[in-house]
């Protein structure tokens, strides 16, 4: 039950309206699940640390590959934790791969200012280590900060486990 609660964080919706957010969510995935090789796209899974506490993350990125590096976009949704209310990213960036070890630098549009970020424009960091799993990518730890350029800055963390749609 307390999982349910923590898991429900994610959106700021009533009861129903959160499970047609998670239909919705479910029947994407399912449609988008199919082969092609000019593009990847992940559904990541898992949760928010340090900064403002712990919370869902539910996101999806699109890797477009270029030859030795990928251009990613995707959002997160960021649920709510014990001390901020959930948020919403957007972003963008490159991302490259040496052995399991990938990295990525962008940037970032965050919904909401709040007393974890006090900016709107952010920048995204992404560190990930690649499982080789036909659908579980990998395990990424992702950062979005204003770098200190406005205040607060104790910026956004997670933890979250890329599964391949495509």
């Amino acid at each position: 039950m307390k999982f349910l609660l923590w898991l429900r964080g994610i959106v700021g919706n009533s009861p129903m309206v959160t499970a047609l957010i998670v239909l919705f969510i479910l029947i994407l995935c399912v449609v988008l699940w199919r082969p092609l090789h000019a593009a990847e796209l992940d559904l990541r899974l898992g949760s928010s640390f340090k900064g403002g506490g712990s919370g869902p993350v539910l996101g999806l990125d699109a890797h477009f590959p270029q030859g030795g590096f990928d251009v990613v976009a995707g959002t997160d949704l960021w649920g709510a934790t014990s001390t901020v209310p959930n948020n919403w990213d957007w972003h963008a960036g490159i991302h490259a791969c040496r052995w399991s070890i990938c990295a990525a630098l962008g940037a970032a549009y965050l919904q909401r200012i709040d007393q974890v970020d006090g900016s709107h424009t952010n920048f995204y960091l992404s560190l990930s280590y690649l499982f080789g799993w036909r659908r579980v990518q990998s395990l990424d730890i992702i950062h979005l900060s204003n770098a200190g350029t406005i205040a607060p800055n104790v910026g956004r963390n997670a933890a979250l486990v890329s599964i391949r749609l495509q």
